[in-house]
C-alpha cells in the first residue's frame, strides 16, 4: 500500500526551530506508512528543500509573501486542494494565514485541520501585530490543536482544548560523547585548550535578542578573558550583529547555519538563550541532552526545563548572567540522555504519537474527488 501523504503547511523551510521540530518528525516517522508534502508562502530556495526532497516528500511554493497578492494566493489555494485530492489531513504552522487556508481547505472537503501552535508572544513591530491579528483567527479554523508547550497553547488557542507535543530530539545522537569530534571542531573554531566557548543557536531576528547577548558577552570578557561565544544562524540582522561585535574581535565566532548542530553542542561549554520570547524552543531541548549548562531568559516558559543545570536569569541585568556564568561548575550533565527520554522529548515518542494521529485520521476522513 502507497503511504498516506499528509500536508505540512509552513511559512518556509529555512533553519529554524519550528521546522527542525518538523524535519524531526518527518525523519524518524516510518515513511513506508506515512509521507509529508510541503506548502510554502515563499517561492525561494530553502534549508530543508533537497533533505525533504531526498525523504520523498513534494514542495508547493506559492509567492503571497513576496508579491502580497491575497486574490491570487486564494485562487492559487483553492486550485491546489482542489487537484490535490491526496490530502484528507493538513497540518498547519503558520498561524497568520490560517484564516485563509483552513476554510479554503474546509471548502475543499478536508475534513482534518490539524494547527500547531510553536510560540508564546510576536516581535513588537508591525510585522508582529499582524501576525498577532491574523493568528487570533487560526484557531477557529482546527479540528485539532497542538502545541510546544502549555504556555505556547494558551497564548494561541486561549480556551480551546491541545494537545502538548514536546519539541522531541534525536536525544541519543546529541548525548553522544565524542571527544575526538569535540577538539577538532574547537580547533576548526580557533578555540584554545584553555578558553570556555559559549554557545548559541538561532535566527538574527529581534525575538532572539543578540544585541543583549553581546551585551552580556562584553561584561563577561571583562572577568573572563578567555571566554569565547560561537553564534549560530542567518537572519535579517545578522549583518548588524556583526557590526555590533566587531569591537570584540575574534571573541566572536559567526559560524552560519550548520546541519551538524550536535557537533557544535559539543564545542560549546554553556549555552545562552536570551530571547525576549520562546514557545518551547528546540535548541535549548537539544543542548539539555547534549548535557550542557543552559542560562536561559526567564520570559521562556520554566517547563521548558527538564533536565539538570538550568538557570533562569532576568533581561535587564547583564550582571546577573555573568555572576550565574561564572559561578556555575561547566561540566556536562551525566544523565542527559536519561532525563530528555524521560521526560518525553526524544523524537521517537513524538513521531509516534503524530504518525498513530495522522494514520487514524486520514482513515477516518472521507475520500475527496478531483
Amino acid at each position: 500500500m502507497e503511504p498516506i501523504r499528509v500536508l505540512q503547511i509552513m511559512p518556509a523551510m529555512n533553519a529554524g526551530g519550528m521546522e527542525s521540530f518538523v524535519m524531526n518528525v518527518y525523519r524518524t516517522i516510518d515513511r513506508e506508512k506515512v509521507q509529508f508534502d510541503f506548502l510554502y508562502h515563499y517561492d525561494m530556495p530553502c534549508f530543508f528543500d533537497e533533505e525533504i526532497q531526498a525523504l520523498g516528500g513534494r514542495i508547493t511554493k506559492l509567492t503571497v509573501r513576496q508579491d502580497n497578492n491575497l486574490p491570487r494566493y486564494l485562487s492559487q489555494l483553492k486550485q491546489f486542494f482542489r487537484t490535490n485530492p491526496q490530502y484528507r489531513v493538513i497540518h498547519g504552522h503558520y498561524s497568520g494565514f490560517g484564516m485563509f487556508y483552513n476554510p479554503i481547505a474546509e471548502k475543499c472537503g478536508i475534513t482534518v485541520r490539524a494547527g500547531h501552535s510553536h510560540n508564546t508572544n510576536y516581535e513588537n513591530n508591525l510585522v508582529g501585530r499582524l501576525d498577532r491579528l491574523m493568528s487570533s483567527r487560526f484557531s477557529a479554523g482546527l479540528t485539532h490543536r497542538f502545541a510546544c508547550g502549555m504556555e505556547a497553547g494558551k497564548a494561541l488557542f486561549g480556551d480551546k482544548p491541545f494537545v502538548f507535543l514536546p519539541n522531541g530530539v534525536d536525544a541519543a545522537a546529541f548525548a553522544a560523547p565524542d571527544p575526538q569530534g569535540r577538539e577538532a571542531l574547537r580547533c576548526q573554531l580557533g578555540v584554545k585548550e584553555n578558553e570556555i566557548l559559549y554557545g548559541h543557536v538561532g535566527r538574527f531576528t529581534q525575538q532572539k535578542n543578540h544585541k543583549y547577548l553581546l551585551e552580556i558577552f562584553a561584561a563577561l570578557l571583562k572577568v573572563q578573558p578567555q571566554a569565547r561565544l560561537v553564534l549560530l544562524g542567518e537572519g535579517q540582522l545578522l549583518e548588524e550583529i556583526r557590526t555590533l561585535a566587531a569591537p570584540l574581535g575574534d571573541r566572536v565566532i559567526f559560524a552560519g547555519v550548520q546541519s551538524d548542530t550536535a557537533g557544535y553542542y559539543r564545542a560549546m561549554d554553556a549555552f545562552l538563550l536570551p530571547s525576549l520570547f520562546e514557545g518551547l524552543p528546540v535548541v535549548m531541548v537539544e543542548a539539555q541532552a547534549a548535557g550542557l549548562p543552559c542560562f536561559v531568559s526567564d520570559t521562556v516558559d520554566h517547563s521548558a526545563a527538564f533536565a539538570d543545570r538550568v538557570e533562569f536569569l532576568p533581561l535587564e541585568n547583564p550582571q546577573a548572567w555573568v555572576k550565574a556564568l561564572t559561578a556555575a561548575p561547566l561540566a556536562r550533565n551525566p544523565q542527559a540522555l536519561a532525563q530528555t527520554k524521560a521526560a518525553g522529548y526524544d523524537i521517537c515518542t513524538t513521531a509516534s504519537y503524530l504518525e498513530n494521529f495522522y494514520l487514524k485520521e486520514y482513515f477516518k476522513a472521507p475520500s475527496r474527488e478531483v
